[in-house]
């Protein structure tokens, strides 16, 4: 499927118009000679498609091999039209500082996602068909955003944003050192169980205590510090008891986005709160928070490679966690990105020991399945 891909996509840009291709032979006069075009339906798979022969080239419309294989297709600045599973370059970490920008974030504007407005006290609202909340998960990407825009700019509109978003997280945080969600949620339509308003979110555990972490190490305002401290209680909290960690086969630790009755395993979630408990370790010294990170990088020796469907990523292990079996929930482009830019921040970290699946994730972006057997 692959090569025949790049063949479609190689043809379609070479594309003159529906009036008449141009052929390799020369004429007498030196320029190419036109060679007539002419309708010719072709099979795509099992759908039959308008399409155009010229001489023995056969030519389709880029029209059918976006809604086919789901590309984004774009003009650039150049007047090419380009085709491909994510409109822009995935962002690659070369680098990790806890103390400077988080990953992408400085290139990241949360206010133009889908369901997301700023409040008149300076937090996002995330707007659902069941109401409007202020999603930690989403306050806390939020202030991260603005945290890496003031350490990279240097502009103060971009730390008072962050310093109100840090406030909240002060004033929000419980006893138990979590964010409680303020609504329920049914994840995959029910298919993991419900979760009732109040539950944690590993994913805004692990991205709240490294931006407090970061704001303690740029402020020297200490109750940032201790704040992030207390935010890892609820990922060394098993989900039985109230918290989002899971032991997988019984031994390895995972931070669940979504502490489901059933274990969902979302891969993006979990990544980015086990980077947050490695800054906020590095940042505090704490050592337990550098146990739990070490901790969680002997998971991903594990269950990396479950959620590699040779030709994208999947989302979650649902399909692999559930009884019955659901089939495999594979990835958006925009979240396979997204996987491919966190392990680029975890082998800027340890040197490198995701680099090959990095790799493979990254080829999977420019139409490289693994071959078959």
């Amino acid at each position: 499927m692959v090569p025949l891909l790049r063949k479609f996509i190689v043809l379609v840009a070479a594309l003159c118009s529906l009036g008449g291709c141009v052929s390799t032979s020369a004429s007498t006069s030196g320029e190419p000679a036109a060679v007539p075009a002419t309708q010719a339906p072709i099979g795509l798979f099992r759908a039959t498609v308008p399409g155009l022969r010229a001489g023995e080239e056969l030519y389709l419309p880029l029209r059918a091999l976006r809604e086919r294989f789901g590309l984004d297709v774009s003009t650039g600045p150049d007047g090419v039209v380009r085709a491909g599973y994510v409109a822009d370059d995935t962002p690659l970490v070369k680098r990790h500082d806890p103390r400077g920008p988080w990953l992408h974030f400085a290139q990241v504007d949360v206010t133009t996602w889908r369901r997301i407005s700023i409040g008149p006290d300076g937090i996002p609202l995330s707007t659902y068909d069941f109401g409007t909340f202020q999603y930690p998960v989403e306050v806390a990407q939020y202030g991260m955003e603005n945290y890496s825009k003031w350490v990279t700019t240097g502009q103060e509109s971009y730390r008072a944003k962050a310093e109100t978003v840090a406030r909240w997280l002060l004033e929000h945080q419980d006893d138990a050192g979590g964010w409680p969600v303020p609504f329920a949620y049914s994840y995959r339509e029910g298919l993991a169980g419900e979760l009732r308003a109040g539950w944690y979110s590993g994913m805004a555990q692990g991205i709240g205590a490294a931006f407090l972490a970061k704001m303690r190490a740029r402020t020297g305002e200490t109750r940032y510090g201790d704040a992030a401290l207390r935010a890892l209680r609820p990922l060394r909290t098993e989900v039985a008891r109230g918290g989002v960690l899971r032991r997988f086969e019984d031994r390895f630790d995972w931070f669940e986005e979504y502490p489901t009755p059933t274990p969902t395993h979302v891969l993006n979630g979990h990544l980015f709160a086990l980077i947050g408990v490695h800054d906020v370790g590095e940042l505090t010294g704490d050592a337990a928070a550098k146990d739990m990170f070490r901790r969680g990088l002997a998971t991903l020796d594990r269950m990396l490679p479950l959620y590699d469907l040779s030709s994208r990523t999947s989302y979650d292990l649902l399909h692999y966690t559930r009884t019955p079996a659901t089939a495999p929930n594979p990835a958006r482009w925009s979240y396979h990105s997204l996987h491919v830019t966190q392990l680029s921040a975890l082998n800027a970290i340890t040197g490198g020991r995701y680099r090959a699946i990095e790799q493979r994730w990254l080829g999977y972006l420019d139409g490289k399945a693994l071959p078959g057997n």
